[in-house]
């Protein structure tokens, strides 16, 4: 997923206004201690010195080693006029943000290329979050126990929501880690789960919430190769909805859902689902390896909604 125009606005500007905080401290601490404006020229001159002498010369070690005990000489001068008038020397540094892409998004990995830092893929996906079906009349608090038709399905019902309620008050530390609201539509599922996004939510954790169909229109969207696929292990909780409501294309749609549950398992990351298949279509449909994983006793929570259609009652 790439992030949005305002998105990147955002960091250019913070960027930007960590250097120029920065370059304001450094002009008030020169002004009064001249000595280090020279120090900060000559490290410059140093640095252009180095490059045009590695392009004239064959002993470049012996030019990197001069160039090294050099700088050295100034560093250590500047730090001993920065301790003798009490300046800490991270004052005539940029405060950034993020310390590991100083505010640009983006980092270098191990094999040199560019990635993604956390921070904007955090960001990145509370956007999707904040544009996905979360209802804000959703919570708990919303809850009613006068809408059901039946005594049967309003304790069946409420005894979901009280398990729902203590996983999302126990987020992250509760076991199993996964859960899964089985039952036909209209009884509810949606807005369980949309309860306990925005519970953990409000304990600060990081939530991904979208329908299973709009997971595989971005697998869809990334096969091509244009745009890499979002890593879908940054949210603390991820929310599918509506499993099985999505087109099941060539055994990628079962590929790449027992992939995401499997790798989100091993990390000891939290999955919820919902869906209106029995356990045993889930089976059929998805077959046995992501069916396992998912309706594990040791791994999720299942519970089963029963009852009339809500949404023709109200």
């Amino acid at each position: 997923m790439k992030p949005s125009s305002a998105l990147i606005y955002e960091y250019q500007q913070a960027r930007s206004l960590a250097l120029a905080e920065c370059e304001e401290r450094r002009r008030a601490v020169f002004a009064q201690l001249p000595r280090l404006n020279e120090i900060a020229a000559a490290r410059k001159d140093l640095t252009y010195a180095l490059g045009q002498s590695l392009l004239g010369t064959a002993d470049k070690m012996a030019v990197r080693r001069a160039y090294a005990l050099a700088m050295k000489d100034l560093m250590r001068e500047e730090a001993a006029i920065l301790k003798d008038n009490s300046i800490p020397p991270a004052f005539l540094q940029p405060v950034w943000r993020c310390a590991f892409c100083e505010d640009t998004g983006y980092v270098t990995g191990p094999d040199g290329m560019k990635a993604m830092c956390a921070c904007l893929a955090q960001r990145v996906l509370s956007e999707r979050f904040a544009q996905s079906s979360l209802s804000a009349h959703e919570r708990f608090e919303t809850f009613r126990e006068d809408v059901f038709p039946t005594e049967r399905q309003r304790k069946a019902t409420c005894r979901a929501r009280d398990i729902c309620r203590a996983y999302a008050d126990g987020f992250p530390d509760n076991e199993p880690k996964g859960l899964l609201l089985l039952g036909q539509g209209g009884l509810g599922k949606t807005f369980l789960l949309n309860a306990v996004a925005a519970r953990v939510l409000e304990h600060g954790h990081s939530v991904l919430s979208l329908p299973a169909y709009a997971f595989l229109q971005i697998v869809l969207s990334c096969l091509g190769g244009r745009e890499p696929l979002p890593d879908f292990n940054m949210p603390e909780l991820l929310i599918l909805d509506d499993l099985g409501a999505e087109p099941m294309l060539n055994n990628i749609t079962r590929e790449y859902l027992s992939n995401l549950l499997d790798a989100r398992q091993r990390k000891g990351l939290a999955t919820a689902f919902s869906s209106n298949f029995t356990r045993e279509q889930i089976i059929e449909e998805y077959g046995e390896r992501f069916a396992f994983r998912l309706l594990s006793p040791r791994s999720t929570t299942t519970l089963e909604l029963i009852g009339d259609n809500l949404r023709t009652k109200l």
